[in-house]
């Protein structure tokens, strides 16, 4: 008998992550008029009161845990929220109050510990103590996509970018918040490593380095951290969801890290990335 995982692609889990540890992840998309992007769409109650049913359908599956992006930047939580009450307390869902691998990487130790026994209701804590711990900085190359998106106010979008300034934003308590921010992209980029230094020095975190459109510069991040950690084979290079990229703009860097919970965790490799 065994948890079953659900998540949306905004978690930006690799595929081979997807595969090995048996999750179901359901598609955010960015909504197009004119051949042109203008916002992006949460996946509905219907939707996920299907994928919950065809789960719990299957004999070795008593219970789902479903975790999502944070509510305050989507409605995909409240429509999983929505659906899991048609199931009896047979689906719990947790609100990530992140984004990307901060809690996709939650959600693959949730997964693993689900396959090897985990219950339901420890299954769910074990999701919910790993978000709440994890944390997401971003470089970005203007706040312009954020502001358009409505994801951070138009006074913080006239702030960061000010005399050019490159701006530094944190995701905590699911909102989001300007953190920092420099003249340059490689004084921003050295702004949010030492944002991060702390987080990564914990010990037994996974640290993922996120892109949209920039890989030669996740890699210089991923290069720095490495030289700053015990556990090198731990930083990931995982690029953004196009739902992400879209509120983020081309040329931003992001890194999450989030608590390892056991490190008999087996740390699958990601993909190969397409060069920019």
């Amino acid at each position: 008998m065994t948890i079953r995982l659900v998540t949306d692609s905004s978690a930006d889990l690799p595929a081979e992550w997807v595969r090995g540890f048996g999750i179901t992840v359901v598609g955010l998309h960015v909504v197009e008029e004119n051949d042109r992007a203008v916002s992006t769409a949460a996946v509905t109650p219907d939707e996920l009161a299907e994928i919950y049913g065809e789960l719990l359908a299957d004999p070795d599956c008593t219970g789902v845990v479903s975790v999502h992006l944070s509510r305050e930047l989507s409605r995909t939580w409240q429509s999983a929220a929505d659906a899991a009450t048609r199931f009896g307390g047979r689906v719990l869902v947790s609100d990530s109050r992140g984004a990307g691998m901060a809690f996709g990487a939650a959600v693959a130790q949730c997964a693993w510990a689900a396959g090897n026994g985990l219950g339901l209701s420890a299954t769910y804590e074990l999701a919910e103590r790993l978000c709440r711990g994890a944390s997401t900085y971003a470089a970005l190359e203007s706040l312009e996509n954020l502001r358009r998106g409505g994801r951070i106010s138009a006074l913080a979008a006239l702030f960061g970018s000010a005399l050019a300034m490159r701006p530094v934003i944190v995701l905590r308590n699911g909102s989001v918040d300007l953190a920092a921010k420099a003249r340059t992209t490689t004084k921003a980029h050295a702004r949010l490593r030492s944002l991060l230094r702390d987080d990564v020095a914990r010990g037994d975190v996974l640290v993922v380095v996120h892109h949209h459109q920039a890989r030669e510069r996740a890699e210089e991040m991923a290069t720095e951290i490495r030289k700053e950690t015990q556990f090198p084979e731990r930083v990931m290079i995982v690029e953004f969801d196009e739902v992400l990229a879209w509120h983020l703009g081309p040329g931003t860097v992001g890194v999450s890290v989030t608590d390892l919970v056991d490190t008999e965790f087996p740390i699958l490799p990601p993909s190969p990335q397409p060069a920019d």
